[in-house]
């Protein structure tokens, strides 16, 4: 995948890093920076998504597990909540990660997302190594597991850091629609 998913992965990929995106914490337009890290993850967010609020600790563990080789960002589509209204919700749940905004969702269709929370994870190359949902916890909308068996998104950076080939690359993520708001 590199944006778009085709093949000329190098110039798409670049594109990334081009979006105009608000930054919560610094309340300022901003590019993403692509860092020094092998891994790349965006976590596409909705504040009022119960999904979204139960994920941000396992979402936070992530973080901290695997800080020294991820660039993660939460990402926020459309221009519904404010930088205040996100400030917010990332003092409620105490998330660690970089929130940010895309008031246009122009980001949002480049990757393709489409529900909240929805994962995409990519190498430093640009190249899709996972999309979809964070574990399953959720097996459908509305139905939900006591525990999740499967950690997808844990099991695609761990993989991935190693020689190993990512089993699963890609799952169904269940969640709040993003919508034209």
């Amino acid at each position: 995948m590199q944006a778009q998913f085709n093949n000329d992965s190098a110039i798409q990929f670049k594109k990334i890093f081009s979006y105009q995106l608000l930054d919560v914490q610094q309340q300022k337009i901003t590019t993403l920076k692509k860092g020094n890290k092998p891994l790349l993850l965006f976590i596409f967010l909705s504040p009022e998504c119960p999904l979204c609020q139960n994920y941000t600790k396992p979402l936070n563990q992530l973080q901290q597990k695997f800080n020294q080789q991820i660039n993660m960002y939460g990402i926020v589509p459309g221009a519904a909540y404010t930088t205040k209204d996100m400030d917010a919700f990332q003092n409620k749940y105490h998330t660690t990660f970089t929130i940010l905004i895309d008031t246009k969702k122009k980001f949002t269709h480049y990757l393709q997302a489409t529900v909240t929370p929805q994962v995409i994870l990519l190498d430093k190359e640009g190249t899709l190594i996972y999309t979809g949902a964070i574990d399953d916890w959720v097996q459908a909308q509305g139905k939900k597991k006591q525990q999740p068996t499967q950690h997808y998104l844990q099991d695609a950076i761990q993989q991935s850091l190693q020689p190993d080939v990512v089993k699963i690359k890609k799952t169904t993520a269940f969640g709040c629609k993003i919508n034209d708001h």
